[in-house]
């Protein structure tokens, strides 16, 4: 009888044939890192990863002995022949394929569809066996257009220069907070940056990934904002940082902005925009439909999202909680209602 491609333990998702687990915090052997958000960086002794992810890595979590595997590149591991494809999701953001004897499994990890400029347009390979991420899987997450997200982003930022305000800008560090400044440079704004995001934004640079102009970046200086952009963390809203500024105005970037109770989780902000770097409603149903998969597994979101792949014929699964079932830090699901409101969780 075949072995299973992939089974749960309980260090998280394990692909038996090449001998791995898949993002999981720790595990002894080889841990595939499918980019290098915190929640996903492992404190392992051996991954496979991008080049990119590698060095990412390093800098957050300490370096590692290191598989690297260009997209489209492939090692033998294992039993299995292992590929990288690129996911959408941040800078060297991969998905896995490992092809075997027992069949090809493919592990999604947090992906998305959608245009990023740090990264190749996403592959998710056809397969026996899928393992996806559903983060957004209610049909209420469904992103408008990239390019009209944008416009208005822009045309925050305008509104809140003209009334001499600093736009404040909120993104997670890593990932979000660099494709936020790729548009806002684009565009001729010049954007000064917390140390967080500045600092892995150097790293970009330094892999060859820079942000075009005619806008300039620069690291925050206490006080020294003037006529620019400040593009900051979530957690900094309520700090110095921010509320000591004179005159603001402030727009927090996250896909959580459709959901019904956002106004409440978000007080204080002036808008709240869905731009978001995982696959929205439409994006995973058209994964999963064009994978050609007989088993699709889900992981990351909502159980229920199972429910709307069996209608479209497809036989899924979700799995139950594991140790990176937790969210991305800045894609973390809202709390339950506490109090009659709504609170966020993870920043």
């Amino acid at each position: 009888m075949l072995r299973p491609l992939v089974s749960v333990t309980s260090h998280g998702l394990y692909a038996a044939d090449a001998d791995m687990h898949l993002d999981a915090r720790w595990a002894p052997g080889t841990v595939f890192v499918s980019h290098a958000h915190s929640d996903h960086c492992s404190e392992a002794a051996r991954i496979v990863c991008t080049p990119e992810t590698a060095r990412l890595h390093d800098a957050r979590r300490g370096a590692r002995e290191a598989l690297t595997l260009r997209y489209g590149e492939t090692a033998v591991v294992a039993d299995a022949r292992v590929t990288l494809h690129s996911a959408g999701h941040t800078l060297g953001a991969a998905v896995l394929e490992a092809r075997s004897a027992n069949g090809t499994l493919v592990y999604t990890g947090d992906y998305k569809v959608r245009f990023n400029p740090f990264t190749p347009p996403t592959v998710v390979p056809p397969c026996d066996t899928l393992v996806m991420e559903c983060t957004f899987g209610e049909p209420r997450y469904r992103f408008p257009p990239d390019e009209a997200l944008v416009r208005r982003l822009y045309a925050f930022v305008d509104a809140a220069l003209a009334e001499d305000a600093v736009p404040v800008v909120l993104a997670y560090a890593f990932g979000k907070g660099q494709e936020a400044l790729w548009h806002l440079t684009r565009a001729g704004y010049d954007v000064v940056l917390h140390g967080a995001i500045a600092r892995l934004c150097e790293l970009h640079e330094a892999l060859g990934h820079g942000f075009p102009g005619p806008g300039t970046w620069a690291r925050y200086k206490k006080g020294d904002v003037g006529q620019r952009v400040l593009l900051t963390t979530p957690s900094t809203r309520k700090t110095a940082m921010v509320q000591k500024l004179e005159r603001k105005r402030i727009c927090q970037l996250t896909g959580w902005a459709l959901h019904p109770g956002a106004h409440n989780i978000y007080k204080g902000c002036d808008l709240v925009l869905p731009i978001s770097d995982h696959a929205d409603f439409d994006e995973l149903l058209r994964t999963a439909l064009d994978s050609g998969a007989s088993q699709i597994y889900t992981v990351h979101g909502p159980p229920t999202f199972v429910h709307h792949l069996r209608a479209l014929g497809l036989n899924a699964e979700h799995l139950a909680a594991h140790p990176q079932d937790a969210g991305e830090p800045d894609e973390a699901p809202p709390a339950a209602p506490v109090g009659g409101q709504l609170s966020l969780g993870m920043e």
